[in-house]
């Protein structure tokens, strides 16, 4: 072949590789992968709260936020403004009064405990206060606020008002007598050995839950007989609050006196 043909030759080529070059379509770009991350981490129920001695409450670590707020949890907040509870490492300032694990936190003693969660480099903390529960020994005085009787000699022992030129009832409205309780529990039932001043029995009852208790039974000293018909209180810290239905019975007497009072000021010793 002389120069002119293979030179034609070469620039052709050229032409045709040059052709095809121009007319590859390319990958299309993608936009790059936005990450989403956790913005802010709070530990829930916002501002703390309080649990009841010996109580075990479930921790959350997944879902939405609950429309009360009183869920236990880690509640994450995402760059993407979505939120939901994750999982954590938590930690207690104090595991003698508060254990806690991804599954439960266990209120072991009163006292007051820093609880921190952790999550993918965040840390939230809130404070809780354990409060004593039902058991213990209590003692104060209940206050006497109605008395009424089926007889006058019943009346009279048990109901007759002060002030009036003699001795008054021993429940008389207004009369603040003493008593003692040495509460157990098991599950959610309660015993209590009751001291009534003379009047001395044992009574049985429940654990309604957030430290609402009942009572009920007989304290008894010779011939008198007092039945507890309703004891309703509630334990708040170390203090006890609620009414008593009374109805006291004296071997001998005809009918009965019923005698309401309220828990005055009866605390945990």
């Amino acid at each position: 072949m002389t120069l002119l043909p293979r030179l034609v030759a070469v620039l052709l080529l050229t032409v045709a590789v040059g052709g095809c070059s121009h007319g590859t379509v390319g990958e299309i770009p993608t936009a790059p992968t936005t990450v989403v991350r956790i913005s802010s981490l709070r530990v829930t129920p916002v501002g703390g709260g309080t649990v009841i001695e010996g109580t075990i409450v479930p921790v959350t670590s997944s879902g939405g936020f609950p429309s009360t707020g009183a869920t236990l949890g880690a509640f994450a907040q995402y760059t993407d403004g979505s939120g939901k509870y994750v999982p954590a490492i938590w930690t207690s300032s104090d595991p003698n009064i508060v254990t806690i694990d991804g599954e439960n936190l266990t209120a072991k003693a009163r006292g007051t405990v820093t609880i921190t969660a952790a999550a993918e480099g965040m840390t939230a903390s809130e404070t809780f206060i354990v409060q004593g529960g039902i058991a213990g020994t209590w003692s104060g005085t209940y206050l006497v606020e109605q008395c009424d009787a089926g007889s006058g000699s019943m009346y009279e022992l048990i109901c007759f008002p002060p002030n009036q030129g003699r001795t008054p009832g021993v429940l008389a409205v207004g009369a603040r007598p003493p008593m003692t309780l040495v509460i157990t529990q098991s599950g959610t039932d309660l015993q209590a050995i009751a001291q009534f001043g003379e009047l001395r029995g044992t009574l049985t009852g429940s654990d309604r839950g957030q430290n609402f208790l009942t009572l009920q039974g007989n304290v008894t000293v010779n011939a008198t007989t007092v039945s507890l018909v309703y004891w309703n209180a509630r334990v708040v810290g170390d203090s006890m609050e609620g009414l008593i239905g009374l109805e006291v019975r004296i071997a001998g007497l005809p009918s009965h006196a019923q005698v309401v009072a309220r828990i005055d000021k009866v605390t945990r010793r």
